[in-house]
């Protein structure tokens, strides 16, 4: 996760959307990185990323400091876009993996933004379920955990808002170090 600075925002416009969407594609070509989720807030960013051969920082720096450049560029800004370090964690089992996913796809609904996670234009949710296809999404890992009808399953499992997840999702927001995380600003 990584949030604007002051919690401020990092995306002004639709285009800026798009730019950092394909920041994220470029450096997942550079670094042969996995995207497995994410989803771009007013504010702040989820990815849900698999790496190989290199350490996730140096992905993260490249994106942040290319989005950086632009986005003060195009605003007329200076300074720092992005508030400090990202906050990361590792995923070491396939549940944790699975909560995560649901997780960052459920972060505009719980924001209040929309009500459904596929009415939300800057996710990956929509890939995940086969309406579109974004181009940079790998979805066979997270559909691979749901054998018979992977999609209808996948999403019954994300879209379950019940009681059933709570502990899972606040030990992925004190992971990360979110306190505040459903907020859209």
């Amino acid at each position: 996760m990584h949030r604007g600075v002051r919690r401020s925002a990092i995306f002004e416009d639709e285009t800026d959307y798009q730019v950092m969407l394909q920041m994220i594609k470029d450096c997942l070509e550079k670094y042969q990185c996995i995207l497995h989720a994410y989803c771009l807030m007013t504010n702040h960013i989820h990815l849900l990323l698999e790496t190989d051969r290199i350490e996730v920082d140096k992905f993260m720096k490249r994106m942040s400091e290319r989005y950086a450049m632009y986005f003060n560029h195009k605003y007329s800004y200076r300074g720092h876009v992005f508030e400090g370090r990202y906050k990361s964690c590792l995923v070491r089992d396939d549940a944790y993996f699975l909560q995560t996913s649901r997780y960052i796809h459920l972060n505009p609904v719980k924001a209040g933004i929309i009500t459904r996670p596929e009415e939300y234009f800057a996710s990956s949710y929509c890939m995940m379920i086969g309406i579109k296809d974004d181009g940079i999404t790998h979805r066979r890992k997270t559909l691979s955990y749901f054998p018979k009808n992977e999609v209808f399953h996948y999403r019954e499992f994300v879209e379950d808002i019940g009681h059933k997840y709570v502990v899972q999702e606040q030990s992925i927001r004190k992971m990360i170090g979110e306190d505040e995380l459903w907020l859209p600003w």
